[in-house]
């Protein structure tokens, strides 16, 4: 990385006003020393951190974390076969079966749950009616209301999210969901 944890400790001291972290980007629970550590780092300067998470790992802290933004991966998160990654990996099976095996880890998730102060459910959601039931089913599943359910449009480029954004307005105000961009 390009920051030590010293320089962490170092940007909240000169920034004493920041309260907040947000702990994200490639799976932050596979590194359950570094989230436990920032952990109580945070509880000393009273910093209310939220990790965001796939849910694929449970992480216990000496501190439970603040809030955790929960973005499961559904079927429409799954590689396609002989595409490219962003690192130039061609998909294979074996890459799929990664993807999969921990892909809905509702085990770890309800640990997460019960474990840390607060969370909301953050899916995304590619504008079919297939996702929208698996979505649907997965927070009926793991009993989440829909006040903490955030939909989240899919889309990596701006001309998807300028599509996106309307229907994802359309479906929250139809189902009684909240909408994050």
């Amino acid at each position: 990385g390009k920051y030590t944890f010293q320089d962490i400790i170092d940007i909240y001291d000169e920034n004493p006003h920041i309260k907040e972290m947000m702990l994200t980007g490639g799976s932050p629970t596979m590194h359950p020393k570094l989230v436990d550590a920032l952990t109580v780092f945070a509880h000393e300067r009273d910093i209310l951190i939220t990790i965001e998470t796939e849910g694929s790992h449970f992480v216990e802290t000496t501190y439970p974390i603040g809030l955790i933004s929960l973005s499961p991966k559904f079927s429409n998160s799954v590689p396609v076969l002989g595409a490219e990654t962003p690192k130039g990996q061609v998909v294979d099976e074996t890459f799929i079966k990664a993807h999969n095996r921990k892909r809905l880890n509702k085990e770890a998730i309800l640990k997460m749950i019960d474990y840390h102060t607060d969370y909301h459910f953050k899916p995304v959601w590619d504008g079919t009616t297939g996702n929208l039931l698996e979505i649907e089913a997965f927070r009926k599943d793991l009993n989440i209301p829909k006040s903490k359910t955030y939909i989240m449009p899919a889309g990596d480029t701006r001309e998807t999210l300028v599509e996106m954004y309307p229907k994802v307005f359309e479906l929250c105000a139809e189902y009684g969901y909240r909408m994050t961009g």
